[in-house]
């Protein structure tokens, strides 16, 4: 989808409007996939006046530009559309200082029927679930941020905005939801061999941080007989 069909201005407007009622009512308020600086902005003034405003952003937003999506390329349609670099560098800052308070996957795992035809007609939205952990890796090591940085983004702090107290942190008597990763060491997305039931990856041949050796979820080897890499297995 083309950045100039969703201006970041109109995102930001509604992102207003929301912490305008936020102020009437004092209602706990989530903002979600934030895209552009202008949005960044909005959570950033409301969290100074101590409104209960959070905000998120997701993995196609840091990682990828408008600029640089071949034409047509319906793998990278989501909404709000991903935009410039400037932009991301905002998405960027606002994480650093805390006015993000995470990063989700937005995970859209479309069929290739929903995601054919044109950008004005396929479905919107980008698959992400296996590689969005790394592809956040790769950017924050490139502007030296830290592992610690992303685990904090995408595993304390979501954890504990929606309430799941017994994960999220590496604590004795949490549950174990554990992955055993080389951040350093790289490996190229190949979206054929993803686990995803569709082929369809907007991060398909690029060159990330990150192989994933064992996952443990709730204290159990998830990876028992799986090829090294994945983070999850098909049911």
């Amino acid at each position: 989808m083309n950045a100039a069909s969703r201006p970041a201005e109109c995102e930001a407007n509604a992102a207003r409007k929301i912490v305008r009622l936020v102020a009437r009512t004092g209602c706990r308020t989530h903002i979600l996939h934030v895209s552009s600086g202008l949005s960044v902005d909005v959570p950033r003034r409301a969290k100074t006046k101590g409104l209960p405003v959070s905000a998120e952003t997701c993995p196609h937003y840091l990682t990828l530009d408008c600029d640089h999506i071949p034409d047509n390329a319906t793998a990278f349609k989501c909404c709000p559309p991903i935009r410039d670099l400037h932009e991301q560098d905002a998405l960027w800052a606002g994480l650093a200082d805390g006015t993000l308070d995470g990063v989700v996957t937005d995970h859209s795992p479309a069929s290739a029927d929903m995601k054919a035809g044109t950008l004005a007609t396929a479905w919107g939205g980008v698959s992400s679930l296996q590689v969005g952990f790394r592809a956040v890796l790769t950017g924050a090591m490139r502007r030296g941020l830290s592992l610690a940085d992303v685990v904090r983004w995408m595993s304390c702090n979501t954890a504990r905005l929606v309430g799941l107290d017994d994960r999220g942190d590496i604590t004795p008597v949490l549950r174990a939801d554990l992955a055993i990763i080389r951040p350093h060491e790289r490996f190229v997305v190949d979206a054929t061999a993803l686990e995803s039931r569709n082929p369809i990856c907007a991060c398909d041949g690029m060159t990330l941080n990150g192989v994933v050796t064992r996952t443990f979820v709730a204290g159990r080897d998830a990876l028992s007989g799986v090829r090294e890499g994945n983070l999850i297995v098909r049911p």
